[in-house]
């Protein structure tokens, strides 16, 4: 069961009920609660460009840019 807030006594410990994080905006490998307390895994990669003379390097993933000079 996901928690999204936590009060003590009439005090506002935690209240994930207006965080924007989604695994959209999150980093790939990251984790949070979003805001209903439910544990997400970022789904966000970031393309690496590389460069050279000879053959792309090994490894390289899908939608990475080798740029042959």
């Amino acid at each position: 069961m996901a928690i999204n807030v936590i009060n003590y006594g009439n005090q506002n410990l935690i209240d994930l009920r207006n965080d924007t994080v989604t695994t959209s905006t999150l980093l790939e490998g990251a984790t949070a609660h979003d805001r209903t307390g439910t544990v997400i895994s970022g789904t966000v990669s970031f393309v690496t460009y590389y460069t050279g003379s000879g053959n792309p390097p090994s490894n390289w993933k899908n939608g990475d840019i080798f740029l042959k000079e």
